[in-house]
């Protein structure tokens, strides 16, 4: 029972890590990608960086793409310039953690301003003859993968999103985000380290009275998708399931029985 338990577990979880894989490695890349050509561009025309925004807008079906750069100007896809009185983006959070990045990074999840809607931000750092100029950064709404990792029906546990340091970002029970794994009880604590040691498998630990099974894998970027359920639920759910199973066995010979005496009896009244 506990093996088919753990496999069924971490099918929902590799679903889910192929879903936001799916999502998020083409867009990650795609940014890099706009980074590397921004970087042959140097100084940096107006019309020429346009260009590039919008084909990176295009190609990863993004609700922005823009590029901030060190000597204060703000460029959209769109080809909007910014004033550097009214708009500077070397204070604005995305492009210092951009700035201060190796490479591709991704925000954690946001409520947007404007939009009002869930929002994540992918960075990364521009170069001029390895100096970083600037920052381009690419913003996707992402309401719908929300909803996917809300999704998990209840017999099947619950589904939440950790980042590489461990601490929540996405969880169905909102008092939970932001709290990091590292700073709370021994059980949670072991349970992260266990998860950035392999990343990729399953754990058993207790919380707060109950046992709890998780699966987990960890994301192009990092971070980890994690599915939890109770040990007592997830049993029971399959006892129930074995006992339809047998019910329906039970009732499938039943009738073929009845078929065949029903038949037999026919052909004996026609003899």
């Amino acid at each position: 029972m506990e093996k088919e338990i753990t496999a069924k577990q971490m099918s929902i979880m590799k679903s889910l890590q192929t879903d936001i894989n799916g999502w998020m490695e083409p867009c990650m890349r795609q940014v890099q990608d706009a980074a590397k050509e921004l970087e042959m561009h140097a100084p940096f025309n107006k019309e020429e960086i346009v260009s590039i925004l919008a084909r990176s807008k295009k190609a990863i079906n993004a609700v922005q793409v823009y590029f901030g750069l060190e000597d204060g100007r703000m460029i959209y896809d769109t080809g909007k310039e910014l004033s550097r009185d009214w708009y500077d983006p070397r204070s604005r959070s995305w492009y210092i953690e951009g700035l201060a990045a190796t490479t591709v990074v991704v925000s954690e999840p946001f409520v947007g301003f404007a939009s009002n809607q869930l929002t994540v931000t992918i960075m990364t750092p521009v170069y001029v003859n390895q100096v970083k100029q600037g920052v381009v950064a690419a913003s996707f709404y992402v309401n719908k993968l929300y909803r996917k990792i809300k999704g998990i029906h209840t017999e099947e546990g619950y589904a939440f999103l950790v980042n590489a340091q461990g601490k929540i970002i996405i969880h169905p029970d909102k008092s939970m985000i932001n709290v990091s794994l590292q700073e709370q009880n021994t059980a949670l604590k072991q349970m992260y380290e266990h998860m950035a040691t392999y990343k990729k498998g399953f754990y058993n630990y207790a919380f707060e009275g109950r046992k709890e099974l998780i699966t987990f894998g960890e994301l192009y970027n990092g971070w980890f998708i994690v599915v939890s359920v109770e040990n007592e639920k997830a049993y029971a759910f399959n006892h129930n399931m074995l006992k339809l199973y047998w019910t329906m066995g039970i009732l499938m010979i039943v009738l073929t029985v009845m078929v065949l005496v029903r038949m037999t009896h026919k052909y004996s009244n026609h003899g």
